[in-house]
C-alpha cells in the first residue's frame, strides 16, 4: 500500500506540474536543447539517436548529424543547409519545407521521401537512394547526384539547372517540364523516363540510356544524337550476308 501510494503520489505530481502549465525539461546534447525552433547552428550530434524528435523550424545549419537515427522526426521548416547527415537514418521523418542546400546527403536513403519543393542547392546526394521520391519542383540546382538513384522519383517541375546526374538511375521517372539546362546526363539511365517539355539545353547526354530505347551517341548535348553503333541488335532482322572473297568463290 505504501509503495502505490508513493507511486500515486507521484503521478500527481506530474499532472499538477502539466495543468500549471511548468514544461518537462527537454533533453540536451552538445548544449543543444532538442525542442521546435531550437538554434544549434554547427551542433555536433553525430550518432545522436533522435529519432522522432521535435525540431520543427529548427536552425541545424552546419550541424554534423552523421550517423544520426532521425527516423521519424519532425524537421518540417528547418534549416540543415551545409549539414553533414552522412549515413543519417531518415525513414519516415517529416522534411516539408526543410532547407537542405549544401547539406551532405551521400550513401543516404531518401526512398519514398516527401521533398516537394524541398531546397537542395549544391547539395551532396551521391548514390543517395531516392527512388520513387517526391521532388516535383525542388531546387536541386548544382546538386552531385552521381549514381543516385531516382528510380520513379517525380522530378516534374524541379530545377536541376547544373547537377550531375552522370551514371544516375533515372528509369521510369517523371521529369517532364524540369529545368535540366547544362546538366550532366552522361551514361545515365533514362529509360522509359518521361520528359515532356524539359529543358534539355546545354545538357550533356553521351551514353545516356534515352526513352527509347536508344543510346546517345557521343557528343550528345541538349539532344539526344543516336549512336547506331551502341544499338542493340534486332533479332527479328536478318543478318546481311556474307561477302566472300574471290579465293573463298573459286
Amino acid at each position: 500500500m505504501i509503495r502505490l501510494a508513493a507511486i500515486t503520489s507521484v503521478a500527481l505530481a506530474a499532472l499538477a506540474s502539466c495543468a500549471s502549465g511548468v514544461a518537462l525539461a527537454q533533453p540536451v546534447i552538445d548544449g543543444c536543447r532538442l525542442e521546435p525552433q531550437t538554434s544549434c547552428p554547427a551542433a555536433d550530434l553525430a550518432g545522436a539517436d533522435l529519432t522522432a524528435a521535435e525540431l520543427r523550424g529548427a536552425d541545424l545549419s552546419g550541424a554534423d548529424l552523421s550517423g544520426a537515427d532521425l527516423r521519424l522526426a519532425d524537421l518540417r521548416g528547418a534549416d540543415l543547409s551545409g549539414a553533414n547527415l552522412r549515413g543519417a537514418g531518415l525513414a519516415g521523418a517529416r522534411l516539408d519545407g526543410v532547407t537542405l542546400a549544401g547539406a551532405d546527403l551521400g550513401g543516404v536513403n531518401l526512398y519514398s521521401a516527401e521533398l516537394d519543393g524541398v531546397d537542395l542547392a549544391g547539395a551532396n546526394l551521391r548514390g543517395a537512394d531516392l527512388g520513387r521520391a517526391a521532388l516535383s519542383r525542388a531546387d536541386l540546382s548544382g546538386a552531385d547526384l552521381t549514381r543516385a538513384k531516382l528510380f520513379r522519383a517525380d522530378l516534374s517541375y524541379a530545377n536541376l539547372a547544373d547537377a550531375d546526374l552522370s551514371e544516375a538511375d533515372l528509369s521510369e521517372a517523371e521529369l517532364s517540364w524540369a529545368n535540366l539546362f547544362g546538366a550532366d546526363l552522361r551514361r545515365a539511365n533514362l529509360a522509359t523516363a518521361k520528359l515532356a517539355n524539359a529543358e534539355l539545353t546545354g545538357a550533356l547526354l553521351s551514353g545516356a540510356a534515352w526513352p527509347t530505347a536508344a543510346t546517345c551517341a557521343p557528343g550528345s548535348v541538349g539532344q539526344c544524337e543516336i549512336d547506331e553503333a551502341a544499338q542493340p541488335t534486332d533479332p527479328a532482322r536478318p543478318s546481311p550476308p556474307l561477302e566472300r572473297d574471290a579465293d573463298d568463290a573459286a
